[in-house]
């Protein structure tokens, strides 16, 4: 090989090997990340809900509205990450005129989340049931199950999996014409005979499984 050839081949080596700073190595092609996108709200669509709370309650033609102590338990499915279906139960009692008062309920409700993806997220709900309340010692008649609807919001901070909650509903509950008369109506009686509305404030934890 010419002198001068070879002179050339190796100026050129020469001039590659100092196009590359010293330490820095030809760049790699990314490699494939083998995680999945994230599913977010929906990678968990069933939770568990537990409250306490109270409920301010009024029969028709009461002056006066009557608290109650409530413990409320609910089962909820995710449909879409702003929606949600939910099968609730809540059980209560309190006192009034030294009448002893029970009060229950069973709904199905509806929940559409407004930033459902965000830790801090706000909702609207309504849902429809049964409900009862009445004298704890009343009869089977009186304790009997009406038609409710509750319409509300709340507030949800989460955690992960876990959750608290508040919400606000308010409600009413039919009246119910087989309840017969009495010569002594009390607040019990007007209770199980009345349409009853009121309001509804419950705080809550969710676990979402």
């Amino acid at each position: 090989m010419p002198v001068r050839t070879s002179l050339l081949i190796i100026v050129a080596l020469a001039g590659s090997a100092r196009a590359q700073a010293p330490g820095q190595t030809s760049p790699q092609p990314a490699a494939a990340s083998s995680t999945p996108p994230s599913a977010g709200v929906m990678a968990s669509r069933w939770a568990v809900d537990l409250a306490l709370g109270g409920y301010s309650l009024r029969p028709k033609g009461a002056s006066e509205t009557t608290g109650f102590g409530v413990l409320g338990l609910a089962g909820r499915f995710r449909l879409r990450p702003t929606m949600e279906l939910a099968l609730g139960l809540a059980l209560g009692g309190g006192n009034r005129d030294g009448v002893d008062l029970s009060m229950g309920a069973l709904y199905a409700e509806f929940r559409y989340r407004f930033r459902a993806e965000q830790p801090w997220n706000v909702f609207v709900l309504g849902g429809l049931g049964v409900g009862s309340v009445a004298r704890k010692s009343g009869s089977d008649t009186e304790r009997k199950g009406r038609g409710m609807l509750r319409l509300g919001g709340g507030v949800e901070r989460r955690f992960g999996s876990f959750a608290l909650e508040g919400t606000l509903s308010a409600i009413a509950i039919g009246e119910d014409k087989d309840v017969p008369a009495t010569d002594a109506p009390d607040i019990g009686y007007a209770f199980a005979r009345y349409g009853v509305s009121g309001l509804a404030l419950m705080l809550g934890a969710t676990a979402y499984l």
